[in-house]
């Protein structure tokens, strides 16, 4: 999801970093981080937080039902992650 942000962000005309990209697998022992946008600019956010506010986030719209053992998949996937049946919607 942060990637998406940081895409459709950059897609609108913002300055944005992506923080802590790869620092979960750093951490060990030590609290999880996040991957985090950043706006370049504070002048900015109003705008941008409008943007990100209106993604469609309805689960039904991006996952999809395996007809084998009835788990929710990401839209992304072709194969059941849980028991590898294609999807057939």
């Amino acid at each position: 999801m942060v990637l998406n942000v940081k895409n459709v962000l950059i897609s609108h005309g913002f300055e944005v970093a992506l923080n802590n990209e790869f620092a979960s697998g750093a951490a060990g022992s030590l609290a999880p981080f996040w991957p985090e946008v950043w706006l370049l600019k504070d002048d900015n956010l109003e705008e941008a937080l409008k943007i990100v506010e209106s993604f469609d986030t309805d689960i039904s719209s991006i996952t999809w039902q395996c007809s084998q053992c009835l788990e929710d998949n990401d839209q992304t996937f072709d194969y059941c992650w849980n028991c590898n049946a294609e999807n057939s919607q």
